[in-house]
């Protein structure tokens, strides 16, 4: 499972982690304009990509501009 994580601007402390459903992780990578044969663990993204992120948020989701956001990719 894939994660956008939210993380304080002034702290840079991570407030909050939201699962990504029913995205593949080749379908993922290209949205994020990463190509497929790297490996990467967290990848900054802004607040616009963070919005189209939140389709794949089974919760209600919106921006918060105190946060700076990140992919977080994990292996299960």
């Amino acid at each position: 499972m894939n994660y956008l994580e939210a993380y304080d601007k002034k702290t840079g402390t991570l407030v909050v982690e939201y699962p990504l459903h029913d995205v593949e992780l080749p379908t993922l990578k290209k949205m994020l304009g990463i190509e497929e044969g790297i490996e990467i663990f967290g990848y900054d993204v802004s607040h616009a990509q963070a919005t189209a992120l939140g389709r794949y948020i089974h919760e209600p989701f919106t921006v918060d501009e105190t946060c700076d956001y990140q992919v977080g990719f994990y292996r299960e």
